[in-house]
């Protein structure tokens, strides 16, 4: 059964209440980060109400295009919701509501007529202040009233929506009617009116996107072509707990470079990855029924290299020659059949997009594996060796290292020549030399001079433990 997600607080503090018995799963106000938390999939539906701005930071937009993109239908409503269906509507979010569509007309224009201060969810969301949309509907009804006319309402909005968003309240309006020259008894009876007859759109726009939510959308829309930025990645990467920085020594991404550099079968593991990644995909979107052996699992991939339009099956020596000259070895062009080397070629040249490849796949399968820790070990070690032969007031440092020596450091160890070598780092899952050269960098001096300490398998279930590593320098 699909899934049906809302982020809902002030807006709608009953919202858990009002969706009882029904599917909808009532999370609190969405902040940036919370979406690719999510465990959705293609017909999955996500309401949006609710959004932290101030305290953590605002839902993103790549954020929902993301989601859109992967087919899950997205609403907005009533308040965050209502902006970013606004922004997003002709990518296929769909707005909900009178608010929705005062944004998107242009008649609202600020964030903050729909920002309110307000307590903890424990105290259900108790409003400090009220949003300027819905004093603006109360003005309205209020001169329909015959209480004030509207040249007083448009004075009382002119210097409410001038001030902080958390000072407006039915209260301050007779400061607001003394700043606008309103006669103080005139706005007293303003201020009694709206607090006995309140209205609130927020709330009705709302309820709105909750019954929506509850139904099927009629025609489903196709989903944008969204491009994972290297931004995207890294808040995705962020939102399932893995520390991908930007240097080889930062969490995570420096435990996942030394098994690429050091395990010596780590080029197999990357195989299995990246074939049940593609297989998945094939299942996903082609329709392909899904297998369990690894052997099986590699045709799959196989076959959506030919669904994407890479090439065709069966594999034609002459048609794939230009290919394997780009992708296989001297030797492997001689020795590999025409799928084998496709098969190579798939392993090899596996990207999301261009320049950006897909290091949480490795990453959650080596987090349960033996050698994480000892991954992790080295990674100390190889900095405490720099930091004592680049320490402090020292000339030059590890950036320094000379590049050709770390190139041929690694052509040594996994016994490639060099002009092989970047098909070997493909295999490794390193997109270049220069990706090579950033990785192994850091781990050139303890490697040049502890080559034995630097060894890693990553299936072995008897690697060495890594309180017993000691770095000899």
């Amino acid at each position: 059964m699909p899934r049906r997600i809302l982020f809902v607080g002030p807006s709608l503090p009953d919202a858990a209440e009002l969706a009882r018995g029904s599917d909808i799963e009532v999370l609190p106000p969405v902040a940036a980060g919370d979406l690719p938390r999510l465990s959705v999939a293609a017909g999955d539906a996500v309401g949006i109400v609710d959004g932290y701005f101030h305290q953590v930071g605002t839902v993103r937009h790549k954020e929902i295009l993301a989601l859109l993109g992967e087919g899950v239908r997205v609403l907005g409503a009533a308040s965050m919701g209502a902006l970013r269906a606004a922004e997003l509507d002709v990518f296929g979010m769909e707005g909900i509501g009178r608010i929705y569509a005062d944004y998107r007309d242009g008649r609202l224009e600020a964030d903050d007529e729909v920002t309110l201060l307000h307590s903890t969810p424990e105290e259900d969301y108790r409003p400090l202040s009220e949003p300027l949309v819905c004093m603006r509907a109360t003005f309205s009804q209020a001169v329909a009233a015959g209480v004030c006319d509207s040249e007083t309402a448009a004075c009382l909005v002119a210097v409410l929506a001038c001030w902080p968003f958390g000072r407006r309240s039915y209260d301050g309006l007779a400061a607001a009617g003394r700043e606008a020259g309103i006669d103080p008894k005139l706005a007293r009876e303003i201020g009694q009116y709206c607090v006995a007859h309140r209205l609130d759109p927020k709330r009705s726009d709302a309820i709105l996107l909750l019954d929506a939510l509850r139904h099927e959308r009629p025609t489903p829309l196709d989903p944008p072509t969204v491009n994972r930025t290297s931004f995207l990645y890294l808040w995705q990467t962020a939102a399932l707990g893995l520390e991908i920085g930007d240097s080889p020594h930062q969490g995570h991404l420096g435990a996942l470079r030394a098994c690429q550099l050091f395990a010596a079968d780590y080029p197999e593991f990357h195989r299995t990855v990246i074939f049940r990644a593609l297989a998945a995909k094939c299942v996903e979107e082609c329709g392909t029924e899904p297998a369990i052996e690894d052997a099986a699992v590699a045709q799959i991939a196989l076959q959506h290299g030919e669904h994407r339009g890479l090439y065709r099956l069966p594999a034609d020596p002459e048609r794939l020659r230009s290919l394997a000259a780009q992708w296989l070895t001297s030797a492997e062009q001689d020795i590999l059949t025409p799928s084998e080397g496709l098969l190579v070629f798939l392993v090899r040249s596996f990207r999301v997009s261009p320049g950006l490849t897909w290091e949480e796949l490795p990453l959650r399968q080596l987090r349960e594996k033996p050698l994480w820790e000892d991954a992790r070990r080295l990674v100390q070690l190889a900095w405490e060796v720099n930091d004592r032969v680049f320490g402090e007031g020292q000339e030059r440092d590890v950036n320094d290292l000379s590049h050709e020596k770390i190139l041929d450091l690694f052509a040594e160890r996994w016994g490639v020549v060099r002009a092989e070598l970047e098909l070997a780092a493909l295999d490794r899952g390193l997109e270049s030399l220069d990706s090579l050269v950033m990785a192994g960098r850091a781990f050139y001096l303890l490697a040049r001079y502890n080559p034995d300490l630097v060894r890693l398998t990553v299936e072995a279930a008897d690697a060495p433990a890594a309180s017993r590593l000691r770095a000899e320098f």
